[in-house]
């Protein structure tokens, strides 16, 4: 037990300290391509994108069908869009791994509640 929560505190920390916070955004473009064998979903946001990793070119954010929350950030994301929420959250890693120009999504949130 002691060795999973070791492991546990270790993930959440090397998470935690990769992670960036886009907060009270806007979804203002979202799109799904394929490539080989994974569905992404890019994400476009409102607002200074002067925080974004070096390696996002395009300002935008992407995750790829490989994650197990795609399903849920695809849902989340396009409702966001087309309610034109403005309370939007990203959690985001501060890799270009999904897509190379593209800054890797963790997580969102909608509305107001803390992550």
């Amino acid at each position: 037990m002691k060795k999973i929560a070791l492991f546990l505190a270790i993930m959440l920390v090397s998470t935690s300290a990769s992670a960036q916070y886009f907060r009270d955004r806007t979804i203002v473009g979202a799109g799904v391509f394929y490539k080989g064998t994974n569905s992404i979903l890019f994400v476009e946001i409102d607002g200074d994108k002067s925080a974004m990793t070096e390696c996002a070119t395009s300002k935008r954010f992407a995750i790829d069908s490989s994650m197990p929350n795609y399903k849920e950030i695809v849902s989340f994301v396009m409702a966001a869009y087309m309610k034109r929420e403005n309370k939007v959250e990203l959690l985001t890693d501060t890799k270009c791994t999904k897509w190379g120009n593209a800054q890797d999504i963790l997580g969102i949130k909608v509305g107001n509640m803390a992550f």
